[in-house]
């Protein structure tokens, strides 16, 4: 009689520990984390921020598998899962907030390049406008290479944001724009020299 009762205590307690949930704040814990998650792919972190992304699914997973796993048939693992859930919505947030910088990265890189490629077209035609054999022809020619170099930068930003690499897109198209400014300021001064040169050339008696 008394091995049945004991029996019978060791079910009571085995079913009433198995009847307790996890505590409110792994239930906070879990959610929040779930959140995190969510606002990560909100982010497209899959698309802009992938390996922080990669990591921070497979720590979710891993948290919720041993928030469901049992123990010795009866026991969950709730002590378990916390740090899982805390380590998951830490990478959660880190990978939202490096998909969000490089989607800023990636906007402020198009601006860029949408307004260096009209400038480069127009300095060009200027350049080609220029009339050659009134003594800016070194100029004009350094001039056109310098716009070769602006354009070949804006190609190399193209490329760096299909490949993902957001800092440095940014920093190629910024070089494209400053190398556009300082062409487009030495257009103008070898546009005067040309003048000058006309003037120094003119006949005699255009100068009476």
């Amino acid at each position: 009689m008394r091995s049945i009762l004991s029996l019978c205590t060791v079910l009571v307690m085995a079913f009433a520990i198995t009847g307790c949930g996890p505590s409110e704040e792994l239930v906070k814990l879990k959610a929040d984390t779930e959140a995190a998650y969510a606002a990560a792919q909100a982010a497209q972190a899959e698309a802009y921020a992938p390996a922080a992304y990669s990591l921070a699914t497979a720590a979710i997973d891993s948290a919720a598998k041993k928030f469901e796993e049992k123990k010795f048939f009866f026991f969950n693992k709730f002590d378990e899962a916390e740090p899982l859930y805390v380590e998951a919505q830490e990478l959660a947030n880190s990978a939202k907030s490096e998909a969000d910088t490089n989607r800023q990265l990636e906007a402020d890189t198009q601006a860029i390049i949408e307004r260096v490629m009209p400038g480069i077209s127009d300095t060009r035609v200027s350049l080609g406008e220029a009339p050659r054999g009134k003594g800016a022809d070194d100029d004009l020619d350094q001039l056109n290479a310098d716009l070769n170099q602006a354009e070949t930068s804006i190609s190399d930003a193209r490329s760096s944001l299909d490949n993902g690499q957001y800092r440095d897109a940014l920093g190629q198209a910024q070089g494209a724009e400053n190398k556009l400014a300082e062409v487009q300021g030495a257009v103008s001064v070898a546009l005067q020299k040309i003048e000058d040169w006309k003037e120094r050339h003119k006949p005699w008696y255009f100068r009476l």
